[in-house]
């Protein structure tokens, strides 16, 4: 009876069963064969044809698993879910580039958007459990050589038919499981391409989106199986995905540290190097068709529209002057080495203005935070920071505890720029963060950042009492503008999250405490001094950050509610 509870589905899903195994052979011949699967109906087989009215099988096999996982709306009845090979194949679909950004005709690329309707019914509809989303996203880049030593052992063994892969490229060697390293690899490429190729970007976002759905309702869903039967202890969120993933990289404390350097990737020489693009030639454009352009070109030669004609003339006598540098009849010509010189020195003008335009890039990376991919970018980051944060507190002896992985957190967003450092440390910016994770966040930075005659106490908690003492009158350990602003920013979020929790009331001892601390921020930041002029662009914007926090901090402790012993 116990199993029975354990595997009993949530309320939130309906009971799943596995495809009959004759369906699972025809749609995984349909992938492998290139062969269409029969229409349902003629609206179907008018829906998904391409304009030539051949039927792309990728999309047709698709859109069959579709049709099955949504036969019989009604929740008591139990659903068909796509076998785990299906669903990889689907989530490769999502990200490959031969489906994305080098498809070649619109049915390749609606194949991409026919996979993630398909995936996200399966993890809504029966749940990323009873799906077995955790069999399907599992990462095989290393297997090939740990398979290889325990061959002999396991070739007497017949293949689990939950992992078997479908013989396609697309779903073997060419699939995101298999090039990607492991999840933290993919995790981060991608925000690499939030910052370097926003093109790559738009679906590894897709992905990325998708796969934290995965991980959040996955272990959503094994708290609950945990909570329900305590004998099962926490072999259940063991068996998490989230859990898998953290534990299926490299041991020790340097697990840890490449996750958050995945995680916090910024696209960097450094970040780059580490995580380098999954797919082989991802940043490869598409190839152009000259032909199908010439195509599209009309010809009227009563109104003298000659098409490209000319112009493909003038462009193949290019050609041939470049391919025949060898003839002797064109190597006596030398018109175009006369030519050139000219255009060196236009380069050498647009090289001279790049340079000018990156002495004030400083300047605008305060203005926004595309340094970190934007904020779909960074919201992504603190939903994988808060799933972490959660596997902390369930399984500090088998992950890390919570005190040390928010040290950890920041390491990482302690020397971020200013938008973004704001953007995370904020209540109201990003929602991953509950509020007590933001304020346990806050403070660790502040005990990172302020200066060393701050006092310190024992009280773990946040309080009024602790803020007034501790934080609010006391400055930065430097004398850096960038620091004493965000010792600021960092102020504010707190006193947002005591008044949001009906903590904090406006007294003498707070007004005191918080223009004291402004007035010593700004003072020992007027020390710092600069000479050269694209820094002294960037302490300018640096000292507008410091002083509209200030007027913020001001601001606040006005409009919150009057204390008792407030005159």
């Amino acid at each position: 009876m116990a199993v029975a509870d354990e595997e009993a589905p949530s309320p939130l899903y309906r009971h799943a069963r596995t495809l009959p195994f004759e369906l699972v052979q025809h749609i995984g011949i349909f992938f492998e064969e290139k062969l269409c699967p029969p229409p349902l109906t003629p609206r179907n087989s008018l829906d998904h044809r391409t304009d030539r009215g051949v039927r792309q099988p990728d999309t047709q096999a698709l859109n069959l698993l579709l049709n099955i996982i949504t036969t019989g709306t009604i929740p008591p009845t139990p659903v068909y879910v796509p076998s785990p090979q299906h669903l990889a194949l689907a989530a490769t679909f999502l990200v490959h580039p031969s489906t994305t950004t080098r498809a070649k005709t619109a049915e390749q690329e609606e194949a991409s958007n026919v996979s993630l309707r398909l995936l996200r019914l399966a993890n809504t509809i029966a749940g990323p459990v009873s799906a077995k989303l955790g069999t399907a996203f599992s990462f095989t880049h290393f297997e090939a050589s740990r398979h290889g030593r325990r061959r002999r052992a396991e070739d007497e063994q017949p293949p689990d038919d939950d992992t078997k892969p479908l013989n396609l490229d697309l779903a073997q060697s060419a699939s995101v499981w298999s090039r990607a390293e492991d999840f933290w690899h993919a995790v981060g490429w991608a925000f690499n391409c939030s910052v370097l190729h926003r093109e790559r970007w738009e679906k590894w976002q897709i992905w990325l989106e998708y796969m934290c759905e995965v991980l959040e309702d996955d272990w959503n869903e094994r708290k609950r199986m945990s909570d329900r039967n305590t004998n099962i202890d926490h072999k259940v969120l063991k068996d998490s995905l989230i859990f898998r993933y953290i534990t299926e990289t490299t041991a020790g404390y340097g697990r840890n540290r490449r996750i958050l350097r995945a995680i916090f990737a910024d696209g960097g020489s450094t970040s780059v190097n580490e995580f380098r693009e999954v797919f082989h030639h991802e940043l490869k454009k598409p190839k152009q068709d000259k032909n199908t352009k010439k195509r599209e070109v009309q010809v009227n030669i009563d109104e003298d529209q000659y098409g490209d004609y000319l112009t493909d003339d003038d462009d193949d006598s290019s050609d041939n002057n470049n391919n025949n540098k060898n003839d002797p009849d064109t190597a006596s010509k030398r018109p175009t080495r006369q030519t050139k010189r000219p255009r060196r020195g236009t380069r050498a003008k647009d090289v001279k203005s790049a340079d000018a335009v990156d002495t004030t890039s400083t300047v605008y990376a305060l203005s926004d935070v595309s340094s970190h991919g934007g904020f779909q970018s960074l919201a992504l980051r603190q939903r994988l920071l808060h799933l972490l944060s959660g596997v902390a507190e369930a399984l500090p002896d088998d992950f890390i505890s919570l005190e040390e992985l928010y040290h950890l957190f920041v390491e990482n967003i302690r020397h971020l720029s200013l938008p973004v450092f704001q953007a995370l440390v904020t209540p109201s910016t990003l929602p991953y963060f509950s509020p007590e994770a933001c304020t346990t966040l806050c403070e660790c930075l502040l005990f990172r950042i302020r200066e060393s005659a701050a006092p310190d106490t024992d009280e773990e908690y946040l309080s009024q009492a602790k803020l007034e003492e501790c934080f609010l009158p006391y400055a930065a350990s430097t004398n850096s503008v960038i620091d004493n602003t965000k010792m600021s920013i960092l102020l504010e979020a707190l006193l947002i999250l005591l008044a949001n929790s009906d903590m904090l009331k406006v007294t003498t001892d707070l007004q005191e405490a918080v223009e004291e601390g402004i007035q010593r921020r700004a003072e020992k930041a007027q020390t710092e001094t600069k000479k050269s002029v694209s820094a002294r662009k960037s302490e300018d914007a640096e000292w507008c950050w410091l002083q509209e926090s200030g007027e913020r901090l001001r601001f606040l402790v006005e409009v919150l509610p009057r204390g008792e012993d407030s005159d």
